[in-house]
This record gives C-alpha cells, structure tokens and sequence, in this order.
C-alpha cells in the first residue's frame, strides 16, 4: 500500500510522536510506502527510513480555516502523492481533515475526547467525571452547575456576550467535525472504553476498533540519558524509596493535589518526583508547601525527554499514576510495565485494560487520597511485594502490548479501508 500519515509534528517530541517514530518504521519494513503530512518537521526519526523528500511539513495543518488556495494547496499535494489510504495519527483540524477524507480513503487514530467534549477531557468543573454524549446536557452545565474545566463562563468577562454566544458556537462546532469524522472509513482508539465513548458520540460501532498502544520504553529502540545535575544530586542523597509520577502539572485532571494528599498521610520513607510541568506548577508547590512536604520529600523535575525518563523509571520504585479525568489509556503505565515497575492508580477511563489490581498494580477508587496513600505505602514498606507486582507488569505487557500485535491490526484496517 502507499499510505500518507498525517501527524501533527514529525519528530521525537512526545508520547504520540514517539510511537510514530515505531509504528511508521514497522510500515516501512513490511514493504509499504510511506510519505508523512505534518504541521511541522522537528527533525529525521531515525530508523523511519524516509527520505526528506517523503515528509511534507504545511505549517497551516491545524489552522481552524483554510482559505481556497491552502485547500488548493493541500489538495494538490495529496493528490500528487495518490495515496492507497491517509492514516491521520494525531489531530489536523476539521478544515484539513476535509480536504484530506475527499482525497482518499481515511483511517483516525482517536487519542482522546476532544473530538467529541467542548470541555476537551469529560471532566466537570467541581472534578466529577461525565458520562453524557455531545449536546443538550453541555449547555445546561455551562449555565447552570459550572461548566467544564475547559467549557464554562469564568473564561469570558462577567457583562460580555460571548460568555452566552460562546457554547453554542462551540457546539456547533463540534458537530460540524463530528460530520466530517464520520466520513472515515474507519476510527481506531487505544482503549475499550474509547471504543464506548465513540459510539456514544454516534459513531458506527462496526466502523470503530480498538487497537491497543505498545512502547518502546526498556528497549534498545530508546536510549537512556543523563539526568540533569539537580534531579541526579536528589536521587542520590539518599536511599530512600523513590516513587515517580510523570504528569503535566494540571489541575484537577492530572490529580497531583491527590497524590500529595496521599504521600502526606505516608509513614514509611520515600520521596517523589515529579517529572513534568504545566500551567498549575505554583499552585500544587503551594500546596506541597502547606501539606509538609518540602524540598526533601518533593523533587519538582520538570519536563524530562525520553531518555532521562528511561533513566527515572529505572530509578523509580513505584510509578503513580493519580488522574481523576478518564484517562483515554495512560500510556506511562505500559513505561512503567516496561521497567517492571509496580503501579498505583485511580481505577479510571482505560487505566483498569492494563492494570489488573492486585497483579501488576494496586487500583484505587477515583479521587480517594487516603486509599491512594495506603496503596502506596503498602509496596514502600514492602519491596517483595513491588517486586513481584513489577515482574508480573512486565509479563503483562510482552503478552498483551506487543509490537507486531499493533503493527498487525493497524495493517489489517488499512487495508480493509484501502480496499473500501
């Protein structure tokens, strides 16, 4: 086949580019020709085995509106290219994607709920989940009980109207791409509970499959680096257990005021790291701060690329993971697996397909702190325990996140849509 993979930045920037970074290489070797569409080009892949002249960066990829000569544009390129099937890896935004599905036949990988949540991630506003399709029920909760976390009045002045225009203009919105994604031949997901979320927003269940994620985490297909002098000088001042946890510093949805909830409750000795940032950094140090936990408990890392969080898992001692939005997978899980490291976890969105309590990890209900912190604490104080839940993590992931067990279903639907 030859397939046109359209992703937003073709590089080894984040979780989704570097599983591009595998999956197109495993496209390459089982003989089809591949060209890659990106907003933008952050570098060569290596091992993706194209040439320069096969990745084609248009900068207005994502833009919300395209004028008659960048429809013209990208038009035109796909049509030169005449690819048997577009696969779209990561999200173009509606205006491209509507060029892109009349061009060929398209196939969308669907990471998350932004293509079918105003509030982008199913989370209301007071850090309850929500479990109501695309409409009316958006609108009475912008209104009338707070909004979303990404959906609600706060973000407009008080005395403007577009505090009132706004949700049924994102609305619209939403429908009109929801429109448009229909027209794919098909949609894959990461999870079970993506494939439900994407039949409660209407659609065909038959059109829509599951195809799990693997990592390359643990393998010599990713490298390990030094870690930068502060985090190293932290995780050798002493012996203490480390727990990690690898989030971008959002509040609530990535639950890190949680977690230090849990660790304040924590007899046994440890410290955490925190490796990520984000737009709420000052606020949870805050709260850090108020709980107790200094600068010797805590370790603020940062954003750490790929090879220094080879480098942290292989440190860590337990890996948390304490979001209280519906994670769509939770991918750090299948990283951690890769290091046989225990996971705790709240039992949320997908997180429960690969965190089987009890034998690769400890599950917690949404949002408990206090179990959080028991959980915790029951593999600080007993390393046998987290060993063993570790081993059996990594068993899991070779039995059931396999590579080839990827490459094989994202083969099979291409070409089921190819053929289509």
């Amino acid at each position: 086949m030859k397939i046109l993979f359209s992703i937003d930045t073709w590089g080894l920037v984040g979780g989704t580019e570097r599983l591009t970074g595998a999956v197109v290489p495993g496209l390459v070797e089982r003989g089809h020709a591949v060209e890659v569409l990106c907003r933008e080009s952050s570098g060569k892949v290596p091992g993706a085995g194209l040439s320069r002249s096969a990745v084609h960066a248009i900068g207005f990829l994502n833009e919300p509106r395209l004028g008659r000569a960048e429809r013209a544009r990208l038009g035109s390129l796909v049509q030169g290219i005449a690819p048997d099937v577009i696969f779209v890896q990561s999200d173009c935004s509606p205006a491209a994607l509507e060029v892109l599905v009349e061009r060929a036949p398209l196939v969308r990988y669907v990471h998350s709920h932004p293509l079918f949540c105003p509030g982008l991630n199913k989370l209301h506003r007071d850090g309850t989940s929500c479990h109501e399709p695309l409409g009316t029920e958006c609108l009475v909760r912008y209104f009338a009980k707070g909004g979303c976390t990404c959906f609600n009045r706060t973000q407009y002045p008080a005395r403007s109207l577009a505090r009132y225009a706004a949700p049924f203009r994102v609305l619209f919105a939403k429908y009109r791409e929801l429109s448009i994604n229909r027209r794919a031949a098909r949609l894959l997901t990461n999870s079970d509970y993506m494939v439900g979320e994407l039949v409660q927003a209407g659609f065909a269940a038959e059109k829509v499959e599951r195809i799990w994620p693997f990592t390359l985490s643990g393998t010599k297909g990713q490298a390990k680096a030094k870690l930068d002098a502060r985090t190293k000088r932290f995780l050798d001042a002493d012996a203490r257990p480390v727990v990690l946890t690898p989030a971008r510093l959002a509040h609530p949805d990535k639950g890190i005021d949680r977690l230090l909830a849990a660790l304040a409750r924590v007899e046994a000795p440890h410290k955490l790291v925190i490796a990520g940032s984000g737009p709420d950094e000052a606020l949870l140090q805050a709260e850090a701060e108020r709980l107790g936990l200094g600068p010797d408990r805590v370790l603020w890392a940062g954003w750490q690329d790929a090879g220094a969080m080879e480098t942290l898992l292989g440190r860590a001692d337990v890996v948390a993971c304490p979001s209280v939005w519906d994670e769509p997978f939770g991918l750090v899980g299948l990283e951690a697996m890769a290091h046989a490291k225990p996971v705790v976890a709240f039992a949320v969105g997908g997180i429960p397909e690969w965190l089987e309590h009890g034998r690769t990890g400890l599950l917690v209900e949404r949002g408990d702190s206090a179990a959080l912190g028991a959980a915790l604490e029951r593999l600080l104080v007993d390393p046998d325990l987290a060993a063993s839940l570790g081993r059996a993590g990594a068993e899991r992931l070779a039995e059931r996140f396999p590579r080839e067990a990827h490459l094989d279903a994202l083969e099979r639907a291409l070409s089921a849509a190819a053929a289509s």
